[in-house]
């Protein structure tokens, strides 16, 4: 037997240690009988039964293939032998001298086709098979034979059962020097091992050369690059945005204000009274000042919420700006009206108080009291008049008070809001070119270090590729010294074929 590279050795105990075990088990084989298995069906208890009755001297039975120096196979003669069964049957057609059966012969005319079948598809996919025998056989017939009497035509079914081909090959097979027999089971071990270990190489290579072990990392290293590059795009929109959003709806929420103080100022006024007219200007007044808190108080959420989903953290200023300006309403001054009502008012007052004392002057007794009444009548309808004409002329000025204070606080408002989001603004790009240069250098720090483990993977992967290709070549040295089985003595043809 040939002995084992060292190189060749040392590979298959790095890649394959089960074969070290199978080497060794292949060199201290002793094999030894004859043992039969085949396909479901195809009559292997009739074959055995036959080889126990037409027994060869010297050869006994094995308990299975491992330890067997000969293996008979049976198959069925009505189909060529399967694919997966040939691959499972190789490894013993390459360290074991195997006639494969091809049994019913006698129930199945197309047996030939079969036997021929069997033939080129062992030497197609298993060439390494050591000592092969394709023989068609009958264990039917050869069981009629033994009940046969006369001798001529029982040796005839003898010949045509092929039980008799099937002897002389195991008795030639299983006769031969052990050493034969231990060498076919070493070669068989060593290329086995040696197929494990190659096919082991490959599939790690396979892995360190894929796509998918550097995937992770290039998925990460795209990401951080997109991050890197979109972050301050991304952030700069967005405060834009939210800024712009806010301002529109401040404005909005200033002219909503000061419309519904008017409104509900006019309402005030038109039902307030003379005592009530003179305390409406205070009460308008707080009114306006908690129309400004209310939106310095919507504008302040406003650019909370863009702080918050900004994540900018930027402390805001208190609310600053002018202050809403807060002017008594000017005192009214009486004009060319206000004395023709109290004229008016007079005339009209002794005209109707003379209407009404008119049915007085009939009786003599009263008509002394006609003209103090008249007057008195006269006096109180004229100062009626002058006051209602007063309290129009009053609501009428405060109404004009209302407008240019609304005005005023609508224009202050603005302003201050306008100032706010200003000076938000200011502090929010600040904060946000300040963040977006910690998020660049973190996703570049980042990138550092998936560019840093992508070099060490590429480096890793060739020092492996050129341990894999030693290691293989390491292998294809010692497998061209196990090629032809390292024959050193004559061998039986690896085919026989009898029909």
């Amino acid at each position: 037997m040939i002995d084992l590279p060292s190189d060749m050795d040392g590979v298959i105990k790095r890649w394959y240690p089960a074969g070290v075990d199978e080497i060794a088990s292949g060199r201290a084989a002793d094999p030894v009988g004859v043992f039969v298995h085949g396909s479901s069906g195809a009559g292997v208890s009739a074959v055995d039964a036959q080889l126990d009755l037409w027994s060869v001297d010297g050869v006994d039975r094995a308990p299975d293939v491992e330890s067997a120096a000969v293996v008979l196979f049976v198959v069925d003669a009505s189909a060529p032998i399967g694919r997966t069964t040939l691959a499972a049957l190789a490894p013993v057609l390459e360290s074991t001298a195997t006639g494969v059966l091809v049994n019913k012969v006698d129930a199945h005319r197309g047996w030939r086709d079969v036997v021929r079948s069997v033939t080129e598809s062992i030497a197609e996919f298993v060439p390494r098979a050591v000592d092969v025998a394709v023989l068609p056989t009958s264990a039917l017939l050869a069981e009629k034979a033994r009940a046969v009497q006369d001798p001529l035509t029982r040796t005839t079914m003898v010949e045509e059962s092929g039980i008799r081909d099937v002897l002389d090959f195991v008795e030639s097979a299983a006769t031969q020097h052990t050493e034969v027999f231990r060498r076919r089971k070493y070669d068989a071990a060593v290329r086995h091992a040696a197929a494990g270990a190659r096919q082991r190489i490959v599939d790690k290579a396979r892995a360190v050369t894929s796509a998918s072990n550097t995937a992770a990392l290039r998925a990460e290293r795209a990401r951080l690059t997109d991050v890197r590059d979109r972050t301050r795009v991304e952030r700069t929109a967005a405060l834009r945005t939210g800024l712009q959003l806010a301002r529109a709806e401040s404005v909005h929420d200033v002219s909503e204000a000061v419309r519904e103080f008017a409104s509900s100022a006019r309402q005030s006024i038109d039902t307030a009274g003379r005592s009530e007219l003179s305390h409406l200007q205070p009460e308008m007044t707080a009114r306006l000042d908690a129309v400004a808190s209310t939106v310095d108080a919507r504008l302040s959420d406003r650019l909370r919420a863009i702080d918050i989903d900004l994540e900018l953290s930027v402390e805001l200023p208190a609310v600053t700006g002018s202050p809403l300006a807060h002017p008594e309403p000017s005192i009214r001054r009486g004009g060319v009206e206000d004395k023709m009502m109290i004229v008016l008012g007079a005339s009209a007052g002794v005209g109707l108080s003379r209407l009404v004392v008119s049915p007085l002057s009939v009786v003599p007794a009263l008509e002394i009291a006609v003209i103090p009444l008249s007057l008195l009548l006269g006096a109180f309808c004229a100062w009626w008049l002058v006051g209602s004409r007063k309290l129009v002329a009053d609501r009428a000025h405060l109404r004009t008070w209302v407008a240019d204070a609304s005005a005023a606080a609508r224009s202050t408002l603005e302003q201050r809001v306008l100032a706010r989001i200003l000076t938000a603004e200011s502090a929010y790009s600040a904060a946000a070119r300040e963040t977006s240069r910690a998020a660049a250098r973190a996703a570049d720090t980042e990138l550092e270090r998936v560019e840093a483990e992508l070099r060490v993977v590429s480096e890793n992967r060739a020092s492996v590729l050129a341990a894999c290709d030693r290691d293989l070549a390491a292998l294809d040295r010692g497998a061209l010294r196990f090629a032809a089985g390292g024959r050193e003595e004559p061998e039986t043809p690896p085919m026989r074929l009898n029909q």
